[in-house]
């Protein structure tokens, strides 16, 4: 087992480099670097670039999404500005474990001299109050979905366990009992299939609806702020935050766009379909990465793969593993930060000049 999990390590490490490839050569982004002549590994250069001011603390900032209030933390470079900002969005976690990612990121983004805002959307963090918890609006949605199907499921299989008996009636009784028993597996994995079909249709449905709501309300917001550049402001976000990053971009003209292990561990054939369609869309270019050892590096290598043959401009890396778990692979978009950093700058600073 563990030399065919070092194969297919190696295989995918193989299609990863493939993918860097094209994009290395049929990237926009890299051609806008070698216009500008730009030395994006010149140490020296990064060096220049990253003196700044110290960044404020972050400040707790409300604004409105439809009629409900919903809260935010800001942090700012010193000085009047204006400057460029980020919209960061935040995942899944419930209450206020998303704080930790904004404590970490928000200096860390107005120590190189941008914006951070964190909004939390309706059921999270400070806005939990504004509306129910999203992975609990999935749940109840994939719930009543099952209920739906339910009876019509046991209709079909209630249908084909008598027909299997009577075509098998003058069979021997445990041929009849082996067809019945596989009638019921065949029920059992239809009921499955459907349980995550409603699953990952709930989660498209309403990251989409309220939750991309909650999203274009906070950009209305930050691009309203004196502080703020006109022009200047970029998307970034993880995990579900990714997923609301890359439909942000479909519909919002952003200098750049970060999508950090966006539905790594959500990802189906229904979140597969929207994104894509998305990202072919976009208005922004998409910086996507993950850790290797994330749950599923799909979603940066599919994503990445459409904008390149829809002709838009996406850079993709895939960084080595981070911890020893998914889970942990998982949290380098936020925890990794001191390894992705000058990337994800290089990358915004030369799309939000």
């Amino acid at each position: 087992m563990a030399c065919e999990g070092q194969a297919l390590r190696r295989e995918r490490l193989a299609h990863t480099d493939g993918m860097k490839r094209q994009h290395l050569i049929g990237s926009l982004i890299v051609g806008a670097y070698l216009a500008t002549g730009a030395d994006a590994f010149g140490a020296e250069t990064r060096a220049a670039e990253h003196v700044q001011a110290p960044p404020s603390a972050g400040q707790d900032v409300t604004f409105q999404s439809g009629r409900v209030t919903l809260h935010g933390v800001l942090y700012k470079p010193e000085g009047p500005g204006p400057f460029p900002a980020v919209l960061y969005n935040h995942g899944s976690a419930p209450g206020m474990l998303n704080r930790q990612a904004f404590e970490t990121l928000g200096p860390l983004f107005a120590g190189r001299g941008w914006v951070f805002f964190g909004p939390y959307r309706r059921g999270q963090g400070l806005s939990a109050s504004a509306g129910p918890y999203i992975m609990d609006s999935i749940g109840a949605a994939q719930a009543a979905g099952v209920r739906r199907v339910l009876p019509i499921l046991i209709a079909l299989v209630a249908s084909l366990l008598v027909v299997i008996l009577i075509v098998t009636r003058r069979r021997q009784i445990w041929v009849r009992a082996c067809a019945g028993f596989v009638v019921l597996l065949i029920g059992t994995l239809l009921f499955y299939l459907a349980s995550l079909h409603m699953r990952a249709s709930a989660t498209v449905r309403l990251l989409e609806g309220d939750q991309l709501s909650d999203h274009m309300a906070a950009f209305e917001w930050l691009r309203q702020q004196s502080f703020v550049q006109p022009g200047r402001a970029a998307t970034m976000g993880n995990s579900f935050g990714g997923i609301i990053t890359v439909l942000a971009a479909e519909r919002i003209g952003y200098c750049a766009a970060v999508d950090a292990a966006g539905g790594a561990q959500s990802w189906s054939p229904e979140l597969r379909a929207r994104l894509v369609a998305a990202v072919r869309n976009s208005q922004a270019p998409i910086f996507f990465f993950q850790a290797e050892n994330d749950y599923t590096l799909a979603p940066t290598n599919i994503l990445g793969e459409a904008m390149l043959e829809a002709g838009k401009p996406s850079v993709v890396k895939i960084y080595r593993p981070f911890g020893t778990s998914a889970e942990e692979g998982h949290s380098f978009a936020w925890r990794g930060s001191q390894t992705w950093a000058d990337d994800v700058f290089r990358f915004l600073d030369a799309q939000c000049r």
